[in-house]
């Protein structure tokens, strides 16, 4: 019998894992394709990481029920 939380480990791995997977391969295609550079591609990846961090810390206090 599965434990439920190997189950919702290995799912979770696989997630990790297809993520790492899709950003080095957009990252490729960037550099290669777009003709950007390692260090555009990163500071942008950095600039957006920061607006989607605080997007989601203002969404949670936005939604957080009123005492």
């Amino acid at each position: 019998m599965l434990d439920p939380r190997e189950f919702r480990l290995r799912y979770f791995l696989i997630a990790v894992l297809a993520t790492i997977l899709f950003a080095a391969l957009l990252r490729h295609a960037l550099h290669v394709y777009g003709g950007f550079s390692r260090e555009d591609i990163r500071e942008n990846s950095l600039l957006a990481a920061l607006i989607i961090g605080a997007g989601i810390i203002w969404f949670r206090r936005a939604s957080r029920p009123k005492r």
